[in-house]
């Protein structure tokens, strides 16, 4: 830049040492040497300028270098906070997923609480459905007892089974009795207590024993007289038919009893679902029970 400034400043001196200078001031006169010296000042002061923007721009280049080291010693934590970044997109995906799986299974239990809700409905239907079966099995049952009563072949109030007319003093509400005044009754109808002759009988009569609306104790209070004893002879029972019963199979475990209150020598029968083993003994004066009359049918 220097050089180009004495260049420039030579040249001028050239030309002012020269004729042709000296010519053109003779002849322009003296504004023309003032504009020649403007336009060397100017050149000047613009290789000035250049010099100063040079050296400016090799002080940025190098602090721009400087910059350059730093940002190299960041690039671990650049990569690092990329993966950051990615692992946090995959926790926003994996969120999102299991809130979407929450949903359905959300619907999904609401589904099973529905189906399990349409099945009580439809259970609770069923069960109606039973209960009012078993109202018309109960009503159809007392129909076949009124039809049977009205067939003219057993006395009004009493209950045709098979091939005899039974008639149950549980039925009538009239009190219990021991067991003569029970016989005593039958015998007023025209009958006895009942015999039962086999096991068909047997479970007949205890499939039709009256409901006990009232549970008396202990529990062989509950039982029916029939008409069975072992008065004369003790341990030999026998039917008021003077038919000798021999058959064990129908008295329930531990009877008859000879030791307790139950203790006596008239035989009842308790109703049980143990059809085979009802029969039980009592004190034919103490104790007081319902009874079954037995007749032939007309």
């Amino acid at each position: 830049m220097t050089a180009q400034m004495e260049f420039g400043a030579l040249t001028i001196k050239d030309l002012d040492k020269s004729n042709i200078f000296q010519g053109a001031l003779t002849k322009g006169g003296g504004s023309v040497s003032l504009r020649c010296r403007l336009v060397a000042l100017s050149l000047g002061l613009l290789n000035a300028l250049l010099l100063i923007a040079a050296v400016f721009i090799g002080i940025y280049c190098a602090k721009a270098k400087d910059l350059l080291a730093p940002h190299s010693a960041a690039l671990p934590f650049t990569i690092e906070l990329n993966y950051l970044r990615r692992d946090h997109s995959e926790m926003i995906r994996a969120k999102l997923e299991s809130q979407a799986a929450l949903v359905r299974e959300r619907a999904n239990q609401m589904h099973l609480m529905l189906q399990v809700k349409q099945q009580k409905i439809v259970m609770d239907v069923h069960q109606r459905n039973i209960e009012t079966q078993e109202i018309q099995k109960a009503n159809l049952k007392t129909n076949k007892t009124a039809l049977e009563e009205t067939c003219g072949r057993c006395p009004q109030r009493w209950v045709f089974l098979k091939s005899s007319c039974y008639y149950f003093s549980k039925r009538e509400s009239i009190g219990r009795r021991n067991w003569p005044e029970s016989r005593a009754d039958c015998m007023g109808r025209g009958s006895d207590l009942v015999v039962i002759n086999n096991l068909e009988e047997q479970i007949l009569l205890n499939e039709n024993l009256p409901q006990q609306p009232t549970l008396y104790y202990p529990w062989w209070k509950n039982s029916f007289w029939m008409g069975l004893n072992d008065v004369v002879a003790n341990g030999t029972w026998v039917w008021v038919n003077n038919v000798t019963e021999v058959e064990t199979m129908f008295w329930r475990d531990g009877q008859p009893s000879y030791s307790g209150d139950q203790r006596g020598n008239c035989g009842a029968s308790f109703q049980s679902s143990e059809t085979r083993k009802t029969w039980l003994n009592g004190n034919c004066k103490v104790h007081l029970l319902d009874w079954i009359c037995e007749m032939e049918p007309k």
